[in-house]
């Protein structure tokens, strides 16, 4: 049985709903969008797996996959498990349902037509999380013949694992920052949720982490069995992040963001409080100040998150840093490796990380990289970069005051992190996916 497992190529259904997500809102893109989406790329191109993909959450994303799917060549023709005949009725029953409620967003006066049109949305719209929610969506046969189910974010639907015969199931967990950290969330509800779907796995289940860190933050708050536990360390993508070496790019994107042509420091996250960026530019504030240094910014990129107006306070106190502190907001990915490369140091000060992709992107692009001593950062990191207290505000300015007077420190630095990041990729994330699911099979 062991032989055969291992020749014969494993019928794999893999949720893509975040991908959908990703497809309607592009800024989503992130994190756990390029996780699902890397993975999905890699199994589809191994030999050991028959690939197909499922949709199982949120109303409309059955659909916003399949335009996912019609427009990303990296994923040819690969199977939907959905019945086609439900999902065409799904996709007319939606187009009539959005313009039933595009009618009803003007200004109707209450008619019996505005009634009428209201009460057909309210059927429609049940109807629609009907055929969601429906085994029938599913082709039977495709479950049935399935080894493997695999839910990359959300927790498996119940009816999944109520199927007879059903396939051995996995569900991949990133963190457990609701649970350890809820004071790091804005939505209340969200601990609850994590909870269900932690209380979702069954003792026949397979759990796959994205570092040792979270699977023993697993293991130490729920009873699991740690050897139905895979660490499968995730990548960065190397045509999305490498060392960038073409001064022109550079200055291109420089100059897009406004950034100085002068030395800078790079931190890249959601600007929430887990991050800790307010301490960051607390420090930038403090070394600029105490030791004089005129060239130097601090570069912010990603997308305001809760509290930030507590960030953006840190910075209104000094009036000097509004000129020396540069928030690009949101950028797109093919602008970070030259924004990467483009930087002295790469400084990311995270209290908790389930993994910490950020790091491991700036060292792929050969940037020095500070970061915190805490949960999976020092998996990720090794001995390429300086690792602190998340905390330690004397030892955070010093290390960026000796990387900013010494070049030759940088120099090492950079080589050290190239090196470092060639320990992770995604043909080894996705070697080691494989090899969970043949455990579990065996």
């Amino acid at each position: 049985m062991m032989l055969n497992a291992q020749l014969n190529p494993i019928n794999v259904i893999y949720d893509i709903s975040v991908l959908g997500q990703g497809h309607l809102h592009p800024r989503a893109r992130t994190g756990v969008f390029r996780v699902v989406e890397n993975l999905a790329e890699q199994l589809a191109r191994s030999p050991d797996c028959n690939l197909f993909f499922c949709v199982t959450q949120y109303l409309q994303l059955l659909d916003a996959s399949l335009d996912y799917l019609d427009s990303t060549p990296k994923l040819p023709k690969i199977p939907l498990i959905h019945s086609s005949y439900i999902i065409n009725i799904y996709r007319k029953t939606w187009e009539i349902y959005q313009q039933i409620d595009r009618k009803l967003k003007l200004d109707m006066p209450d008619s019996y037509e505005k009634r009428y049109l209201e009460h057909l949305k309210q059927n429609l719209e049940n109807t629609l999380q009907m055929m969601r929610n429906a085994p029938s969506v599913f082709g039977g046969e495709s479950l049935e013949d399935a080894d493997i189910f695999h839910s990359p974010y959300d927790q498996v639907p119940r009816w999944v694992k109520e199927f007879p015969n059903k396939p051995q199931i996995f569900l991949t967990i990133y963190d457990l920052i609701p649970l350890l950290f809820p004071e790091f969330l804005l939505n209340e509800q969200i601990p609850q949720l994590f909870q269900q779907t932690l209380n979702s796995i069954s003792g026949d289940d397979w759990v796959i982490c994205i570092s040792q860190g979270t699977k023993n933050d697993l293991c130490n708050y729920r009873k699991i069995d740690p050897a139905r536990v895979f660490v499968t360390h995730l990548a960065a993508d190397p045509t999305r992040f490498y060392f960038c070496e073409d001064v022109a790019k550079i200055g291109l994107v420089r100059q897009k963001y406004k950034i100085p042509d002068a030395p800078y420091l790079l931190s890249l996250s959601t600007l929430e409080p887990r991050k800790n960026i307010d301490h960051l530019i607390r420090c930038f504030a403090q070394i600029i100040q105490e030791e004089n240094i005129t060239d130097l910014y601090l570069i912010l990129v990603g997308t305001p998150g809760w509290k930030y107006d507590k960030i953006l306070a840190e910075v209104s106190q000094q009036s000097f840093l509004k000129e020396r502190i540069i928030f690009t907001g949101y950028v797109p990915e093919e602008d970070l490796a030259p924004l990467y490369s483009g930087a002295l140091v790469f400084v990311y000060p995270s209290f908790y990380e389930g993994f910490g992709l950020p790091p491991l992107e700036a060292m792929q692009c050969g940037v020095p990289v500070i970061t915190s001593n805490t949960s999976s950062l020092p998996e990720v990191m090794g001995d390429a970069g300086i690792m602190l207290d998340p905390k330690d505000k004397d030892g955070l300015c010093h290390s960026i005051l000796e990387l900013y007077r010494h070049p030759s420190r940088r120099e090492t630095m950079s080589l050290n992190s190239l090196q470092q990041a060639k320990k992770f990729s995604w043909e080894r994330c996705t070697q080691e996916t494989i090899a969970a699911y043949r455990m579990a099979l065996s």
